[in-house]
Parts: structure tokens; C-alpha cells; sequence
């Protein structure tokens, strides 16, 4: 077996790699040929770390000074083909590395979610709910998934012996991604596939009801077949996707009998990437008239905000603080600009985020510990698409906005803002006060 693993000359192209460890810099590792076109700022990268240990790192400078204490190893592969985190992340993990006395591995550490963390210690299991279709998966793939479906979970060892390579994190990579395998640690934890799979008229049939009679006529040696006909045309009448599992439940069909009506060009199977996160209609409810007492208070803060770019807004409990939020969202949001709310604890403010969630639907991504590693990793990308409104726990800070303008710490006071342990341990309101100073965004405290 190629171990993947080669000591390198001292000239050339070098990368420093920060590692989800207590570790006290970022180290140099050496870029290949096989690698430069891959490597760059913000990727992950599989390096190792010590005699045995394997780690998907985070590069933070691509350069040419060779070190001079010691021959760097080489990057083993590339997991990324573009960049998780942005210069401004980096910069707060500086900062707070600094500020709170850690090291940036653990700022690292507590910043990207589990998944985008593998390392040689790293367990996996088969999903709950994986419907045990291996059809469209590579070879490796299908080789490590058909082990998890005898075996209840494997370690990073295992998957290499099986699969007789060394560099096997791309491969992990790509099923966590599918929601084929999770981390042995979410155990416990709901899981929710990443992947739908649906099913459709295929053209010229789709939106034609004068062309159905081909298609029947298509379909008029196998009974069967016509009643799935039948009852995907039933089913389309509801004016939403079929998906392949409803029409084989209401057909009382397998999956090979679709296929073979696909073959015959009558139907189309199609996949398409959905929401873990809990999807709340598009029907907002009405905005509720603003009070004169929260009318005089925007009116205030308009005013302070163009002096300063902190501010703080005193009120009781009850007192409409939430319509005074309410009022600043929906305009950050016509101007195009990223939010940041921050709540103390998610668990205890569950009817703010659902009134905010039937508000501005699809706008708004919560973030919190309750989420699972799928469902952390798709509110992490979507903050980085520029979703409008990011709603969470002290966490939320370590999101890569894409735009961030505003930023919102609600119950400032609170001591939940303050991560006791593990490291790093910061108050989540000073650092989202620093993040803003980052992005030269408003803080109402």
C-alpha cells in the first residue's frame, strides 16, 4: 500500500496549515506538483501531524519560504475546490486567539463544524435512513458504504485497509456530503437527508396532456406500469414535486419499475439538494403597525448610529424591543446586507425564532448546538451564499458571511454569551462587536 507520505526537497511552493488541535501556530507543509493548482487560502487540506495522525487542515498562506528548522511534509490531498473560510474569519480567529490566550487550532476547533474536521481518530457510521441505493456511487464509494452496511461503524484505519489506499478523507468526504455515513459522535443526534429523489414526465409529455396517449401507448404491455402512470398523474395534480418514494408508495412500485419506465423516455428521475433545516411556508405574516414608543425609538437609534457604530437599546421584558428588531431586519434585507442575530440560548427563545422564521422564511438560517453536523454544515454554506438573516448562539460569530452590515445581541447581558469551557473561552457579544469592527457593520446592543 503507497502510504502516501514522502519527506521533500527545500525549494519551492510551501503552505501554512492551521490544525483543529491545541497547537500553538500553523505549520508548513510542502505543495507538490500534483497539488498546486488546488492549494490556496481557505482550503482543506489532509496532512500529517506527528508520526501517525492524520488531519484535514486549514490553509491560511500559500508562499515560498522554506522553513528553516525542519524538511516540511508533503500535503496529502486537497478536500476542497473552493475556499471554507474568508479573510475576515481568519482575521477574527487571530484576534481571538490573542485576545482570549488560546491558540488559533482551538478558535479553529470551535469554529468549522464536525464534518469539516476529519481526522485519523475519526469514527463513522452507515445513516439510519440511507435508502441502501448504490447506484450512482464510485467504486470507493460503494466499497466503504457496502462495509458500513455490515459493520455498525468503521475508523479512518479500516476505510484504508479496505480500500488498500492511504489518502481515503476525500472519499469520506464526498459521502458525508451525500448522507450516506455521519460521525460516530451524532449518535444520538436526528438525521435528515441532504438528497431528494423525485420523479417527472419526461419531454414531450411534461405540460402536454394531448401527448399522455403516446405515453400510455408506451407503457400498454405491462399493466403495472400504467397504474404508475396512472398514479404519478394523480399525484402531479397536488402542484408539487413527486418525489420517487410517494409515487412508489401510492403505485405500490419499486424503484426498478420507475427505472424502467424512464428507459421507455416516459419518465425522468432526478435528484435535487433540499433544506435539513426545518422549511416554514412561504405565507408571512403580517408585520404588526409599529407603537409611537417604538417609532421614537428607531427614530433615536437612526440618529445615534450615524455617530457611533455601537449602541445600546434599553427595555423591559415585553416592551416591543422584538418589532424594533423586526423593523431593522426588513430594511437590511431591501439593501441587500447580511444580519447577525444573537440570542443567548436558542433553546429558551424558541417563539422569537419562529415568529421570525414565518417573518422572512426562507431568508433566515438558525444556528445553534441542537443542529446536527449535516445541518450545521448547510447553515455554515449558506452563510457564505449571502443568506440574508443568520440567527443563533454565541456560535453565529464564527459563520463566513458574505456581507455581514448588521449585527444584533439580544439580552446582551446575559452570562450564556460567555463560553466557560473548553477553550477558547470568549464572550460571544465582544466578539461579535470585534467581527463588526471587521466588516465596518452596526451593532445594537
Amino acid at each position: 500500500m503507497n502510504d502516501g507520505l514522502h519527506f521533500v526537497p527545500t525549494t519551492g511552493t510551501f503552505a501554512d496549515v492551521i490544525l483543529p488541535v491545541a497547537a500553538p501556530k500553523a505549520y508548513t507543509y510542502y505543495v507538490d506538483e500534483e497539488h498546486l493548482e488546488e492549494v490556496k487560502f481557505g482550503v482543506r487540506v489532509e496532512v500529517q501531524f506527528g508520526k501517525n495522525k492524520l488531519y484535514s487542515g486549514l490553509v491560511s498562506r500559500v508562499h515560498r519560504e522554506s522553513p528553516d528548522s525542519h524538511t516540511p511534509k508533503a500535503i496529502i490531498s486537497v478536500l476542497d475546490d473552493e475556499p471554507i473560510v474568508n479573510e475576515t474569519q481568519l482575521q477574527l480567529w487571530v484576534w481571538m486567539a490573542d485576545y482570549y490566550a488560546c491558540t488559533i487550532g482551538e478558535v479553529m476547533n470551535a469554529a468549522l463544524p464536525a464534518n469539516l474536521k476529519l481526522s485519523s481518530e475519526t469514527r463513522v457510521c452507515i445513516a439510519p435512513d440511507f435508502d441502501e441505493d448504490l447506484s450512482e456511487l464510485t467504486e470507493r464509494e460503494f466499497l466503504v458504504t457496502e462495509a458500513l452496511m455490515l459493520q455498525k461503524e468503521l475508523m479512518i484505519e479500516d476505510i484504508r485497509k479496505i480500500l488498500g489506499i492511504f489518502t481515503v478523507y476525500p472519499v469520506i468526504d464526498s459521502l458525508l456530503e451525500l448522507g450516506i455515513l455521519y460521525l460516530k459522535e451524532e449518535m444520538q443526534e436526528k438525521y435528515r437527508p441532504r438528497i431528494e429523489r423525485y420523479v417527472r414526465l419526461a419531454i414531450p409529455y411534461r405540460n402536454q396532456e394531448d401527448q399522455l396517449a403516446e405515453a400510455f401507448s408506451l407503457l400498454s404491455r405491462s399493466n403495472k406500469q400504467i397504474e404508475t402512470l396512472m398514479a404519478y398523474i394523480q399525484l402531479e395534480r397536488g402542484g408539487h414535486e413527486v418525489t420517487r418514494k410517494a409515487l412508489q408508495t401510492a403505485a405500490d412500485a419499486d424503484s426498478g419499475l420507475l427505472r424502467a419506465i424512464a428507459s421507455k423516455g416516459v419518465f425522468e428521475l432526478y435528484e435535487r439538494e433540499v433544506s435539513r433545516i426545518d422549511v416554514y411556508g412561504r405565507d408571512l405574516n403580517a408585520i404588526s403597525p409599529l407603537s409611537g414608543q417604538q417609532v421614537t425609538a428607531l427614530t433615536e437609534l437612526s440618529e445615534r448610529f450615524r455617530e457611533r457604530d455601537v449602541v445600546l437599546l434599553h427595555g423591559v421584558t415585553g416592551s416591543g424591543k422584538t418589532r424594533v428588531f423586526i423593523e431593522i431586519i426588513q430594511a437590511a434585507i431591501e439593501r441587500g446586507e447580511q444580519v447577525m442575530y444573537l440570542l443567548p440560548e436558542i433553546a429558551l427563545t424558541t417563539q422569537i425564532v419562529a415568529r421570525l422564521k414565518k417573518l422572512f422564511g426562507d431568508k433566515i438560517s438558525v444556528y445553534h448546538s441542537k443542529l446536527n453536523n449535516n445541518e450545521r454544515v448547510e447553515v455554515y454554506r449558506s452563510a457564505a451564499a449571502g443568506t440574508p438573516v443568520l440567527l443563533g448562539a454565541r456560535s453565529t460569530v464564527f459563520l463566513p458571511f458574505k456581507n455581514l452590515k448588521w449585527i444584533i445581541v439580544d439580552e446582551e447581558h446575559d452570562p450564556s454569551y460567555k463560553q466557560q469551557d473548553p477553550s477558547p473561552r470568549y464572550n460571544g457579544r465582544d466578539a461579535a462587536i470585534y467581527l463588526a469592527h471587521l466588516w465596518q457593520a452596526k451593532v445594537l446592543l
